[in-house]
């Protein structure tokens, strides 16, 4: 399951990344991206590979990543992580702990 958090601040997302490292999940696990920032750069140049703000590799993606989420959530970063049901609510504890302002369950 997918589980992301909307950070409004950068401060917070250094915060929720360092209690997620500490969970046991890594930084290449999840993707981190701005919401502003991912759709003008898509308005600017659609051919461009988006901005993820990310380690992982191969998305090959022409959307932003942010296009799933654009009719619940206008504005702030976005933290998603890939994690088993088991941990969903510890998970989901630690990014309203960090500031979330919405966590989404998919």
């Amino acid at each position: 399951m997918r589980i992301t958090a909307v950070m409004p601040r950068q401060d917070q997302v250094g915060a929720l990344v360092d209690s997620l490292e500490n969970m046991g999940y890594k930084r290449k696990d999840m993707i981190i991206t701005n919401m502003a920032k991912s759709e003008s750069d898509f308005e600017d140049d659609p051919d461009d590979i988006i901005d993820i703000k990310s380690e992982r590799e191969g998305f090959g993606e022409k959307e932003p990543y942010t296009d799933t989420f654009s009719d619940r959530v206008k504005y702030g970063i976005l933290v998603s992580l890939e994690a088993p049901e088991k941990n969903a609510a510890r998970i989901m504890e630690i990014m309203e702990q960090s500031g979330a302002v919405e966590v989404i369950k998919e």
